[in-house]
């Protein structure tokens, strides 16, 4: 993975605040083949949260806080946030959580 530890520290505290301490984290993308270069970081967080709104909210807040990271700093981040009662699934979810990484 072309992820240091310590940014994956970060994203999981950052985003065990924001979305709880049940949130499944993934990294997927092209940071998670070493033999690739570049790229933004791709993340997925499944919660148990519901309501649109709070999600929307607390993905600002989180891609805020890594945003303001030295780790993250002027790196393009991208959140996909999965509510776990959710009545349909999306096809990037799938390849998160099959290609990813789960953190």
């Amino acid at each position: 993975m072309r992820v240091t530890a310590e940014q994956i520290k970060i994203f999981g505290d950052y985003a065990h605040r924001y979305f709880g301490d049940d949130a499944g984290l993934w990294l997927f993308g092209s940071r998670v083949d070493d033999r690739k270069k570049g790229g933004d970081y791709d993340f997925l967080v499944e919660t148990s949260l519901c309501d649109a709104n709070e999600i929307i909210e607390r993905k600002i807040e989180l891609l805020t806080r890594l945003q303001g990271t030295a780790q993250f700093e002027d790196e393009k981040i991208d959140v996909i946030v999965k509510r776990r009662s959710a009545d349909f699934e999306m096809p990037i979810y799938q390849v998160a959580m099959l290609e990813g990484v789960r953190l």
